[in-house]
């Protein structure tokens, strides 16, 4: 998709939903997942929903997770527990999709929408199709936890277009794994191989060509068009990009400030700013871009100023109106 990796000086930025879904898992077996979020340098706002924070300390926090929790395989048992829809626009284009074959290359073409920083491929060959999975300059791709649980997600979503459990001809991933390997290869289906040069999944022909239970070549068009504009609006993914996606997130509740962004990023203020400035903008300018743009989106949605101006983070429309009609010119 032509895009690089955001990245600060704590490494490579990546967004990641599941946060509080682990967090009631760990308070179920009485475990706090404050402090676990803490000792992986990540902030309390994880635990409201989406956050988009350096890699390392992710997959740090879902280490310690899984340790709490004794789970060898934690991102096979995530995989099982998301619910339908989590991906949004990606996942019903996907579902849609008249074969497997045209669902596999929607994926490849709209994955920034699940998350900026992963690339999906999908190559033919005379006897099946393989989907593969890589994060550029990331030998071991997101990690093991992270990485199977990818795998499995989307193995379990076709499962589900289809019917019956995808039949596979094979799978593999980047990461090693010294223990439960053959467990690993016994839940999704087919032998698996460690330590290969990307995460992905092969099938046959036969199966590229099935018709999902969920086909609706309608429905999948109008998704297309939709995903287009999502993936248009995505641009780069640079940290300008990353920036305004965490600030869209928290616009409602009106916690917009650089410190607030910068601490939902797991980052210092004075570095936010460098690195936009090194981007050649800076934090007020990214901040009025965004909701000038969600502005605009919303009020072609037929939405009342007052409701608008609460969906921005102001306090009323005056406020909003001030800010972006008199802030835009000065």
């Amino acid at each position: 998709m032509g895009t690089r990796p955001a990245r600060t000086n704590n490494g490579i930025l990546f967004t990641f939903r599941m946060i509080p879904m682990i967090s009631a898992e760990l308070a179920r077996r009485s475990i706090d997942s404050q402090s676990l979020l803490a000792e992986a340098g990540l902030p309390g706002d994880a635990l409201r929903g989406e956050i988009t924070a350096p890699l390392a300390r992710i997959q740090q926090f879902i280490d310690l997770a899984a340790k709490a929790l004794e789970a060898e395989l934690f991102g096979l048992d995530l995989a099982e527990r998301i619910p339908p829809g989590a991906y949004g626009v990606a996942e019903f284009l996907v579902r849609s999709a008249p074969n497997v074959e045209t669902s596999l290359r929607a994926l490849c073409d709209f994955a920034a929408l699940i998350n900026p920083i992963g690339r999906f491929h999908f190559t033919l060959a005379a006897s099946e199709g393989e989907l593969h999975y890589t994060v550029p300059a990331q030998r071991d791709t997101l990690g093991v936890h992270l990485n199977e649980y990818s795998i499995a997600y989307l193995i379990r979503q076709f499962s589900a277009v289809l019917g019956e459990p995808l039949p596979l001809t094979r799978a593999w991933f980047s990461h090693g794994r010294r223990d439960h390997a053959e467990t690993v290869a016994r839940r999704i289906g087919t032998s698996v191989r460690f330590q290969a040069a990307d995460c992905g999944f092969a099938v046959s022909r036969e199966i590229l060509a099935r018709r999902p239970i969920t086909a609706d070549p309608a429905l999948h068009e109008f998704l297309l068009g939709q995903a287009r504009a999502q993936l248009g609006r995505i641009g780069p993914v640079d940290i300008v990009s990353q920036v305004a996606r965490v600030i869209e997130v928290r616009l409602p509740q009106g916690e917009v400030g650089a410190s607030d962004i910068a601490r939902a990023m797991a980052t210092t203020v004075r570095s936010l700013q460098r690195h936009l400035a090194e981007a050649g903008t800076a934090y007020r300018d990214v901040l009025m871009h965004v909701r000038l743009r969600r502005r605009a989106e919303l009020r072609q949605g037929g939405i009342a100023e007052g409701e608008i101006s609460r969906q921005l983070g102001f306090a009323d429309a005056r406020s909003m109106r001030r800010s972006l009609d008199e802030g835009a010119t000065d």
